[in-house]
């Protein structure tokens, strides 16, 4: 196995714990395309806030440069599994005073020409906690747990 490939399942293995060190990109990779992500739950955007949010993240890497996919030596592709929002305490008149959300996001990097992986595909599952405004729309925790797993799938 290639040092390269063992650093990424170590990082994504730290990643799924909420511990987030170095790089999820194989040795000499510069170049990269991030794909738009899949969606496979009932938030609508989702895909669209985490897939900013990693672009975002990939651009503070000092030896990575986002591309378009034709000058990319990876794209990095995917989709979020499960945005399960979890209600962990409320006022007496059920009103949401404390959430949670868990977003599970599978992600891989492929060859942007073959398809063929450079990598296994792995999932990142950090947990985002928020005390939301009274009567704030879920997309408050979502919005927490997507931009936390978008930094800890980087």
């Amino acid at each position: 196995m290639s040092r390269g490939l063992v650093a990424i399942l170590v990082v994504s293995a730290l990643a799924g714990c909420g511990y987030s060190t170095g790089s999820m990109m194989p040795g000499g990779v510069r170049r990269v395309a991030v794909q738009l992500f899949g969606n496979d739950t009932d938030y609508r955007y989702a895909e669209e806030t985490y897939t900013r949010e990693l672009v975002r993240q990939l651009s503070r890497i000092g030896h990575v440069t986002i591309t378009e996919p034709e000058d990319a030596e990876a794209l990095v592709r995917g989709r979020i599994l499960y945005l399960p929002r979890v209600t962990l305490v409320e006022d007496d008149d059920d009103q949401n005073l404390e959430s949670s959300v868990v977003a599970t996001v599978e992600v891989e990097l492929v060859d942007p020409r073959s398809g063929a992986p450079l990598t296994r595909p792995f999932r990142i599952t950090p947990r985002a906690e928020q005390l939301p405004p009274r009567g704030a729309p879920p997309a408050h925790a979502v919005g927490a747990a997507l931009l936390h797993a978008a930094g800890d799938t980087v």
